[in-house]
């Protein structure tokens, strides 16, 4: 076979091996959609209402999510709907009076029950708003089954689902409510109360109308039925930052049993390592033979009483005997020729070296430092 017709049968042989690759890939192969969560980015993160929010303005009404309740800041309306997670132990009197005033004007008020301890929240001088709707939380050990969830079917839904899973149920105390679900095992778990013209949603808890619920059906049927009331005619304010006590409050108050007995322990451990009043025993005395730290005591006992002078004076007459040694003629010299002669033999100014044959003022520490300097140093030049 030539060159030109085994390269012809190469090439075919490649095209058949593509086109066989090809075939393989669209018989095997096929396209499949497959549904991924994504992780929740921006305002969802922080905002366990925002699902609810976005829900109601594609829906048409006017709704609006801040951390806390501020009405001082953001007036209510006369038929506008409040969905608060912040927990209703963490209001002040004087706000949870003017909460309930707005209601008896017509508004509507859904709160979950209380999840704290009153203890750290409150003095327990002023009554909370569930105390003066007169709903009362039912303790643990009131009912054995208070930790089973319970089964509910929304009407149109064919499948129950779980609901309220491990919490308090409630008791009402001013009769039944005008719209509710009650437990049958014993205790309410959604009331609707009526307070004036307008009235107040308690449920055991509002993991219904938050993040995690959007897509349950029987979660949303009853999202709708808790704003219901004031639908139509007023704004929604969802708060969403629930009001806890701080963690130095809860430490102080309920961890006291852990930390005061480590604290005591502390200041024993201190007590018992820190070093005494003075030696139980005299120290032993070595004996020092070294002639700089003698010379350094001298100097620092003739300053401290004041006769700084004496150390220059020594320090001069040294720096005078060199000269003599070195340059006879100007160490007789008058002082203003003397000074102009050193500073010829030196090469420094003529200024520096009558500063440095200068006594220095009694008390200048600067000043005597900067002389023995000089003089130290012009000595060294000589």
């Amino acid at each position: 076979m030539s060159a030109r017709n085994r390269g012809i049968a190469l090439i075919v042989a490649g095209i058949l091996l593509v086109a066989a690759l090809v075939a393989w890939w669209f018989h095997g192969m096929h396209r499949v959609s497959e549904w991924v969560d994504m992780p929740v980015r921006g305002e969802a993160t922080w905002n366990r209402l925002y699902p609810l929010q976005k829900a109601l303005r594609a829906s048409g009404r006017s709704a609006q999510s801040r951390r806390r309740l501020q009405l001082e800041l953001t007036p209510l309306g006369e038929r506008d709907t409040v969905v608060m997670l912040q927990d209703t132990l963490g209001l002040q009197a004087d706000e949870t009076y003017d909460l309930l005033d707005w209601v008896e004007g017509g508004g509507h008020l859904v709160v979950a029950l209380p999840q704290g301890d009153a203890d750290l929240n409150r003095d327990g001088s002023e009554p909370t708003l569930t105390e003066i709707l007169r709903v009362q939380r039912r303790k643990r050990g009131d009912d054995d089954d208070i930790d089973d969830c319970l089964r509910f079917s929304a009407p149109g839904v064919a499948k129950a689902e779980s609901l309220f899973c491990y919490d308090q149920r409630f008791d009402l105390s001013q009769g039944a409510p005008v719209f509710g679900l009650r437990d049958p095992a014993g205790g309410w778990v959604m009331a609707r109360i009526a307070h004036g013209k307008g009235s107040v949603d308690v449920l055991s808890s509002l993991q219904l109308v938050q993040r995690n619920a959007v897509e349950s059906p029987v979660s949303a049927w009853l999202t709708a039925q808790l704003l219901a009331p004031n639908d139509g005619h007023g704004s929604f304010h969802l708060i969403y930052e629930p009001g806890l006590p701080s963690l130095w409050m809860v430490i102080g108050r309920k961890g006291w049993m852990a930390w005061a007995p480590a604290l005591l322990a502390l200041v024993a451990w201190l007590w018992w390592r820190t070093q005494r009043i003075g030696p139980l025993l005299p120290g032993h005395v070595r004996q020092r033979r070294s002639l700089i730290e003698h010379v350094t005591a001298s100097g620092e006992l003739l300053w401290r009483f004041r006769r700084g002078d004496l150390l220059y004076q020594a320090v001069r007459a040294r720096f005078i005997a060199k000269l003599r040694r070195r340059d006879p003629i100007a160490a007789t010299q008058p002082d203003a020729l003397q000074a102009e002669m050193i500073a010829a033999t030196t090469g420094v100014s003529v200024a520096i070296v009558q500063r440095a044959l200068q006594a220095p003022p009694t008390g200048d520490a600067h000043a005597l430092r900067e002389r023995i300097a000089l003089l130290i140093d012009l000595g060294k030049q000589l």
